[in-house]
């Protein structure tokens, strides 16, 4: 497992308020990396909440835009629940 997905996945479940999840990828310098992880998760069964975190995702400037976009659409427990629990090879 990469490191910087490790990274990720810790700030995931250390966050229990997006805003904070926002604030720690920005400072770490891993939003890219999550953009990168986002648009490679491929499911064996199609998840609409996923296929929409990726939409957001990718329209996403900086970790506070897509972060706001989550909340707004409820996504969060989704986006925490997939980055727990996605294997990557």
């Amino acid at each position: 497992m990469s490191t910087d997905f490790q990274k990720i996945r810790e700030i995931a479940s250390a966050s229990l308020m997006p805003d904070f999840f926002a604030v720690r990828i920005q400072e770490e310098g891993l939003f890219d990396q999550l953009l990168n992880l986002i648009a490679k998760i491929k499911l064996p069964t199609p998840l609409p909440a996923l296929t929409r975190i990726q939409q957001l995702a990718a329209a996403s400037s900086d970790p506070n835009a897509f972060v706001d976009s989550i909340k707004a659409q409820n996504l969060w427990p989704a986006l925490r629940d997939i980055l727990s629990k996605v294997q990557v090879k």
